[in-house]
């Protein structure tokens, strides 16, 4: 059974099974009850030390999953347990293929947006999309309106962290029976605009590393003066 604890002072479930969270996020979707997910690596974990909003936000999700070599390498040290690198968004379009759960696809550009959603419908056969939408949403009663008109029970939101997590707590206000999962960009290695890392990369905590090599500019600050910061926190803070 899963449990929630603290990594530097951020909660985090230790995750030990893909079924853990099949079951728990089905659950909530029988039980109509809705929420976003936070997934926690180094650099939500410095940020959640740092930035009361992305405290506030990570304290309010549904749940939070570890994703990525931080948070392992974190609940070895400070749990000394061994949990798994959850691919989330992966999971969500499973569930709604074999169990015909709605889904929407919101985020990215409108061009990848559409090529993710014809993907995600090749590789998962009868996966029922409800609607999309991509991430440059000016009026956001349009996308308030677009989930009221399709009734989804799982929303992908594919903007990039922060901003994917401060909307989801924002639209759970008004849909409280919905499920956003952050995806990162998920939505753009499905329309073929970016390749993941591959699998011995995702398997030895390498992914951080390969997403570096694609983009460095991008992601200098973030990946190298955040991992400074987590190893300081990793150090100092129980």
């Amino acid at each position: 059974m899963m449990e929630q604890k603290k990594l530097m002072g951020c909660p985090c479930y230790n995750v030990k099974s893909k079924e853990d969270i099949s079951a728990f996020l089905l659950d909530k979707i029988k039980e109509g009850k809705g929420g976003y997910t936070a997934a926690i690596n180094a650099l939500k974990i410095v940020s959640y030390n740092e930035n009361p909003e992305t405290k506030r936000v990570i304290d309010n999700s549904l749940i939070q999953t570890p994703d990525g070599f931080g948070a392992q390498l974190a609940y070895r040290l400070k749990q000394g347990e061994k949990v798994m690198k959850l691919d989330l968004p992966g999971l969500a379009m499973e569930l709604a293929m074999e169990h015909k759960v709605n889904i929407f696809f919101l985020g990215t550009t409108e061009e990848n947006n559409k090529a993710a959603v014809e993907k995600a419908k090749e590789i998962y056969p009868g996966i029922p999309i409800v609607g999309r939408m991509n991430g440059f949403v000016k009026d956001i009663t349009e996308l308030e309106k677009a989930l009221k008109d399709s009734k989804p029970q799982i929303v992908m939101i594919s903007m990039g962290s922060p901003r994917q997590e401060i909307l989801s707590a924002e639209l759970n206000k008004k849909f409280s029976n919905i499920i956003f999962v952050g995806s990162g960009g998920r939505m753009d290695i499905l329309a073929g605009k970016l390749k993941r890392a591959p699998s011995w990369m995702q398997n030895n905590g390498l992914e951080w590393f390969y997403r570096f090599c694609q983009e460095p500019k991008r992601m200098f600050k973030g990946q190298v003066i955040g991992g400074l910061k987590f190893l300081k926190l990793l150090l100092i803070k129980s």
